[in-house]
Protein backbone atom coordinates (compact mmCIF):
# COMPACT_ATOMS: atom_id res chain seq x y z
CA UNK A 1 0.00 0.00 0.00
CA UNK A 2 1.10 3.58 -0.56
CA UNK A 3 2.17 5.61 2.46
CA UNK A 4 -1.00 7.46 3.33
CA UNK A 5 -0.64 7.18 7.10
CA UNK A 6 -1.58 10.85 7.38
CA UNK A 7 -5.09 9.85 6.27
CA UNK A 8 -5.48 6.93 8.67
CA UNK A 9 -7.85 8.75 11.04
CA UNK A 10 -10.76 7.39 9.00
CA UNK A 11 -9.60 3.87 9.89
CA UNK A 12 -8.34 4.57 13.40
CA UNK A 13 -11.60 6.22 14.46
CA UNK A 14 -13.97 3.63 13.03
CA UNK A 15 -16.51 2.27 15.44
CA UNK A 16 -18.46 -0.99 15.41
CA UNK A 17 -21.89 -0.61 13.83
CA UNK A 18 -24.52 -3.06 12.73
CA UNK A 19 -26.87 -2.57 9.78
CA UNK A 20 -30.31 -1.23 10.56
CA UNK A 21 -32.95 -3.41 8.88
CA UNK A 22 -35.24 -2.10 6.17
CA UNK A 23 -38.67 -3.31 5.08
CA UNK A 24 -37.56 -3.82 1.45
CA UNK A 25 -37.74 -7.47 0.44
CA UNK A 26 -34.99 -9.16 -1.57
CA UNK A 27 -35.77 -9.97 -5.19
CA UNK A 28 -33.31 -12.55 -6.42
CA UNK A 29 -32.92 -14.04 -9.87
CA UNK A 30 -30.21 -15.61 -11.95
CA UNK A 31 -27.80 -13.31 -13.78
CA UNK A 32 -25.56 -15.68 -15.73
CA UNK A 33 -22.58 -14.65 -17.84
CA UNK A 34 -21.51 -11.81 -15.56
CA UNK A 35 -17.81 -11.09 -16.04
CA UNK A 36 -17.38 -8.08 -13.75
CA UNK A 37 -18.85 -6.84 -10.48
CA UNK A 38 -18.56 -3.11 -9.77
CA UNK A 39 -19.21 -1.72 -6.29
CA UNK A 40 -20.32 1.43 -4.60
CA UNK A 41 -18.50 1.95 -1.29
CA UNK A 42 -20.37 4.03 1.29
CA UNK A 43 -23.55 2.25 2.34
CA UNK A 44 -22.66 -0.84 0.32
CA UNK A 45 -19.21 -2.25 1.14
CA UNK A 46 -19.08 -0.05 4.24
CA UNK A 47 -21.66 0.86 6.84
CA UNK A 48 -21.65 4.65 6.82
CA UNK A 49 -22.83 6.70 9.76
CA UNK A 50 -24.19 9.35 7.42
CA UNK A 51 -25.13 6.93 4.65
CA UNK A 52 -22.68 8.48 2.18
CA UNK A 53 -19.36 10.29 1.86
CA UNK A 54 -19.49 14.02 2.44
CA UNK A 55 -19.52 14.83 6.11
CA UNK A 56 -19.94 18.55 5.41
CA UNK A 57 -23.62 17.78 4.90
CA UNK A 58 -24.02 16.72 8.51
CA UNK A 59 -25.38 18.85 11.31
CA UNK A 60 -22.42 19.94 13.41
CA UNK A 61 -22.37 23.16 15.35
CA UNK A 62 -18.65 23.06 16.08
CA UNK A 63 -17.90 20.18 18.45
CA UNK A 64 -16.58 17.75 15.83
CA UNK A 65 -14.54 20.42 14.09
CA UNK A 66 -13.01 21.31 17.44
CA UNK A 67 -12.19 17.64 18.08
CA UNK A 68 -10.54 17.36 14.66
CA UNK A 69 -8.31 20.37 15.36
CA UNK A 70 -7.47 19.06 18.82
CA UNK A 71 -6.46 15.70 17.33
CA UNK A 72 -3.78 17.54 15.36
CA UNK A 73 -2.56 19.25 18.52
CA UNK A 74 -4.00 22.59 17.47
CA UNK A 75 -5.81 24.19 20.37
CA UNK A 76 -7.88 27.13 19.21
CA UNK A 77 -10.84 29.00 20.59
CA UNK A 78 -13.88 27.16 19.24
CA UNK A 79 -15.38 30.46 18.08
CA UNK A 80 -12.38 31.09 15.81
CA UNK A 81 -12.56 27.73 14.03
CA UNK A 82 -14.27 27.08 10.70
CA UNK A 83 -17.94 26.15 10.94
CA UNK A 84 -20.01 23.67 9.00
CA UNK A 85 -21.64 26.65 7.31
CA UNK A 86 -18.21 27.87 6.14
CA UNK A 87 -17.53 24.47 4.57
CA UNK A 88 -20.96 24.29 2.96
CA UNK A 89 -20.51 27.74 1.45
CA UNK A 90 -17.24 26.70 -0.16
CA UNK A 91 -18.78 23.47 -1.46
CA UNK A 92 -21.71 25.37 -2.95
CA UNK A 93 -19.38 27.89 -4.55
CA UNK A 94 -17.35 25.09 -6.13
CA UNK A 95 -20.48 23.36 -7.42
CA UNK A 96 -21.87 26.59 -8.86
CA UNK A 97 -18.62 27.34 -10.69
CA UNK A 98 -18.42 23.92 -12.35
CA UNK A 99 -21.99 22.85 -12.96
CA UNK A 100 -22.85 22.63 -16.66
CA UNK A 101 -24.51 20.43 -19.24
CA UNK A 102 -21.31 18.39 -19.48
CA UNK A 103 -20.93 18.30 -15.68
CA UNK A 104 -24.44 18.01 -14.22
CA UNK A 105 -23.19 16.73 -10.86
CA UNK A 106 -19.84 18.30 -9.89
CA UNK A 107 -17.68 16.80 -7.18
CA UNK A 108 -15.38 18.67 -4.82
CA UNK A 109 -11.95 17.83 -3.53
CA UNK A 110 -12.69 18.08 0.19
CA UNK A 111 -9.05 18.86 0.99
CA UNK A 112 -9.25 21.85 -1.34
CA UNK A 113 -12.52 22.88 0.34
CA UNK A 114 -10.84 22.85 3.74
CA UNK A 115 -7.81 24.70 2.33
CA UNK A 116 -9.95 27.46 0.86
CA UNK A 117 -12.00 27.72 4.04
CA UNK A 118 -8.91 28.04 6.22
CA UNK A 119 -7.39 30.61 3.89
CA UNK A 120 -10.58 32.67 3.90
CA UNK A 121 -10.52 32.71 7.70
CA UNK A 122 -6.93 33.98 7.75
CA UNK A 123 -5.30 30.63 8.67
CA UNK A 124 -2.93 30.86 5.71
CA UNK A 125 0.08 29.07 7.22
CA UNK A 126 -2.11 26.09 8.08
CA UNK A 127 -3.77 26.17 4.65
CA UNK A 128 -0.38 26.02 2.90
CA UNK A 129 0.48 22.63 4.45
CA UNK A 130 -1.35 20.14 2.21
CA UNK A 131 -0.70 17.09 4.39
CA UNK A 132 -1.87 18.90 7.50
CA UNK A 133 -5.06 20.01 5.76
CA UNK A 134 -5.64 16.45 4.51
CA UNK A 135 -5.13 15.15 8.05
CA UNK A 136 -7.69 17.66 9.29
CA UNK A 137 -10.18 16.57 6.63
CA UNK A 138 -9.69 12.91 7.57
CA UNK A 139 -9.97 13.60 11.29
CA UNK A 140 -13.22 15.47 10.76
CA UNK A 141 -14.69 12.90 8.35
CA UNK A 142 -13.87 10.09 10.79
CA UNK A 143 -15.99 11.78 13.44
CA UNK A 144 -18.85 13.09 11.30
CA UNK A 145 -19.16 9.96 9.17
CA UNK A 146 -17.78 6.91 11.00
CA UNK A 147 -17.67 3.65 9.06
CA UNK A 148 -17.53 -0.08 9.63
CA UNK A 149 -17.29 -3.04 7.23
CA UNK A 150 -20.68 -4.13 5.93
CA UNK A 151 -21.44 -7.73 6.98
CA UNK A 152 -20.56 -10.07 4.17
CA UNK A 153 -18.32 -7.59 2.32
CA UNK A 154 -15.02 -9.34 3.07
CA UNK A 155 -16.42 -12.78 2.24
CA UNK A 156 -18.06 -11.57 -0.97
CA UNK A 157 -14.87 -9.95 -2.25
CA UNK A 158 -12.90 -13.09 -1.42
CA UNK A 159 -15.47 -15.25 -3.25
CA UNK A 160 -15.36 -13.10 -6.37
CA UNK A 161 -11.56 -12.97 -6.29
CA UNK A 162 -11.37 -16.77 -6.04
CA UNK A 163 -13.67 -17.07 -9.06
CA UNK A 164 -11.46 -14.63 -11.01
CA UNK A 165 -14.37 -12.28 -11.65
CA UNK A 166 -13.17 -8.78 -12.47
CA UNK A 167 -13.91 -6.32 -9.66
CA UNK A 168 -14.13 -2.56 -9.80
CA UNK A 169 -15.45 0.48 -7.97
CA UNK A 170 -17.50 3.48 -9.05
CA UNK A 171 -18.05 5.62 -5.98
CA UNK A 172 -18.53 9.13 -4.76
CA UNK A 173 -15.35 9.39 -2.75
CA UNK A 174 -12.62 11.54 -1.27
CA UNK A 175 -8.88 11.17 -0.84
CA UNK A 176 -9.24 9.05 2.31
CA UNK A 177 -11.77 6.59 0.80
CA UNK A 178 -9.13 4.24 -0.60
CA UNK A 179 -7.69 3.85 2.92
CA UNK A 180 -11.03 2.46 4.08
CA UNK A 181 -11.25 -0.05 1.24
CA UNK A 182 -7.66 -1.16 1.69
CA UNK A 183 -8.33 -1.68 5.40
CA UNK A 184 -11.36 -3.80 4.48
CA UNK A 185 -9.19 -5.88 2.15
CA UNK A 186 -6.12 -6.00 4.38
CA UNK A 187 -4.10 -5.12 1.29
CA UNK A 188 -3.85 -2.68 -1.58
CA UNK A 189 -6.76 -2.48 -4.01
CA UNK A 190 -4.85 -4.52 -6.58
CA UNK A 191 -3.67 -7.01 -3.97
CA UNK A 192 -7.28 -7.50 -2.90
CA UNK A 193 -8.40 -8.38 -6.40
CA UNK A 194 -9.59 -5.03 -7.77
CA UNK A 195 -8.70 -4.03 -11.31
CA UNK A 196 -7.32 -0.51 -10.89
CA UNK A 197 -8.50 0.50 -14.35
CA UNK A 198 -12.04 -0.29 -13.20
CA UNK A 199 -11.77 1.74 -9.98
CA UNK A 200 -13.32 5.15 -10.58
CA UNK A 201 -13.48 7.69 -7.74
CA UNK A 202 -15.47 10.91 -8.01
CA UNK A 203 -12.87 13.17 -6.37
CA UNK A 204 -10.29 12.24 -9.01
CA UNK A 205 -12.56 13.24 -11.89
CA UNK A 206 -14.44 16.06 -10.12
CA UNK A 207 -17.68 14.49 -11.35
CA UNK A 208 -20.09 12.69 -9.01
CA UNK A 209 -22.88 10.18 -9.47
CA UNK A 210 -25.51 10.20 -10.84
CA UNK A 211 -23.81 12.22 -13.57
CA UNK A 212 -22.68 10.00 -16.47
CA UNK A 213 -18.95 10.74 -16.46
CA UNK A 214 -17.83 8.06 -14.00
CA UNK A 215 -19.73 5.29 -15.75
CA UNK A 216 -18.46 6.47 -19.13
CA UNK A 217 -14.91 6.03 -17.81
CA UNK A 218 -15.83 2.62 -16.39
CA UNK A 219 -17.27 1.45 -19.70
CA UNK A 220 -14.05 2.46 -21.41
CA UNK A 221 -12.12 0.25 -19.00
CA UNK A 222 -14.54 -2.63 -19.48
CA UNK A 223 -14.27 -2.35 -23.26
CA UNK A 224 -10.47 -2.61 -23.06
CA UNK A 225 -11.00 -5.95 -21.30
CA UNK A 226 -13.53 -7.20 -23.83
CA UNK A 227 -16.41 -6.88 -21.36
CA UNK A 228 -19.71 -5.44 -22.53
CA UNK A 229 -21.66 -3.24 -20.07
CA UNK A 230 -24.42 -5.88 -19.86
CA UNK A 231 -21.80 -8.39 -18.69
CA UNK A 232 -21.15 -6.27 -15.61
CA UNK A 233 -23.36 -5.80 -12.55
CA UNK A 234 -23.21 -2.70 -10.39
CA UNK A 235 -23.95 -3.07 -6.67
CA UNK A 236 -25.14 0.00 -4.77
CA UNK A 237 -27.60 1.27 -2.19
CA UNK A 238 -29.04 4.34 -3.94
CA UNK A 239 -31.75 3.99 -6.60
CA UNK A 240 -30.73 7.25 -8.27
CA UNK A 241 -26.97 7.48 -7.85
CA UNK A 242 -26.42 3.75 -8.31
CA UNK A 243 -29.27 1.90 -10.03
CA UNK A 244 -30.46 4.69 -12.36
CA UNK A 245 -26.96 5.85 -13.23
CA UNK A 246 -25.57 2.34 -13.82
CA UNK A 247 -28.56 1.09 -15.79
CA UNK A 248 -28.34 4.19 -17.98
CA UNK A 249 -24.79 3.13 -18.80
CA UNK A 250 -26.01 -0.34 -19.81
CA UNK A 251 -24.93 -2.28 -16.71
CA UNK A 252 -27.05 -4.75 -14.84
CA UNK A 253 -27.87 -3.57 -11.32
CA UNK A 254 -28.13 -5.00 -7.82
CA UNK A 255 -29.83 -2.67 -5.35
CA UNK A 256 -28.46 -3.29 -1.85
CA UNK A 257 -31.12 -2.64 0.80
CA UNK A 258 -29.35 -4.06 3.85
CA UNK A 259 -29.00 -0.90 5.95
CA UNK A 260 -31.67 1.73 6.62
CA UNK A 261 -28.99 4.42 7.11
CA UNK A 262 -28.08 4.27 3.44
CA UNK A 263 -31.01 2.62 1.65
CA UNK A 264 -32.21 5.27 -0.80
CA UNK A 265 -35.42 4.35 -2.69
CA UNK A 266 -35.73 7.87 -4.16
CA UNK A 267 -39.48 7.45 -4.60
CA UNK A 268 -39.89 11.20 -5.00
CA UNK A 269 -37.62 11.33 -8.05
CA UNK A 270 -39.39 10.77 -11.39
CA UNK A 271 -36.29 9.04 -12.75
CA UNK A 272 -36.73 6.27 -10.21
CA UNK A 273 -40.50 5.78 -10.02
CA UNK A 274 -40.69 3.11 -12.71
CA UNK A 275 -37.10 1.96 -12.37
CA UNK A 276 -36.51 -1.71 -11.57
CA UNK A 277 -33.12 -3.10 -10.59
CA UNK A 278 -32.19 -6.52 -11.93
CA UNK A 279 -31.96 -7.88 -8.38
CA UNK A 280 -32.57 -6.56 -4.88
CA UNK A 281 -30.32 -7.94 -2.15
CA UNK A 282 -30.56 -7.41 1.59
CA UNK A 283 -27.31 -9.27 2.34
CA UNK A 284 -24.20 -9.01 0.20
CA UNK A 285 -23.74 -12.76 0.28
CA UNK A 286 -26.97 -13.19 -1.68
CA UNK A 287 -25.13 -11.95 -4.77
CA UNK A 288 -23.04 -15.09 -5.50
CA UNK A 289 -26.19 -17.19 -5.88
CA UNK A 290 -27.54 -14.68 -8.41
CA UNK A 291 -24.27 -14.93 -10.32
CA UNK A 292 -24.36 -18.73 -10.13
CA UNK A 293 -20.87 -18.98 -8.70
CA UNK A 294 -19.69 -21.51 -6.16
Amino acid sequence: MNDTSWLQAVVRNRRPMSPQPTDVRPQLRSMPEISAVIFDIYGTLLISGSGDVGSANQEDRGALIGEAFAALGIQENIDSLPTIDDLRAQIQSSHDSRKSVSCPKPEVDIVDIWRRTLRQLGMRKFAADTKLVARLAAEYESRANPTWPMPGAVDLLARLRAQKIAMGIVSNAQVFTVNLVEDLLGSSLAGGGFDLELCIFSNRFRHAKPGPRLFDVLNGGLAQRGIQPAQAVYVGNDMLNDVWAASGAGLKTAWFVGDARSCRPRDDDPRCRSLRPDVVISNLMQLPDCLEIG
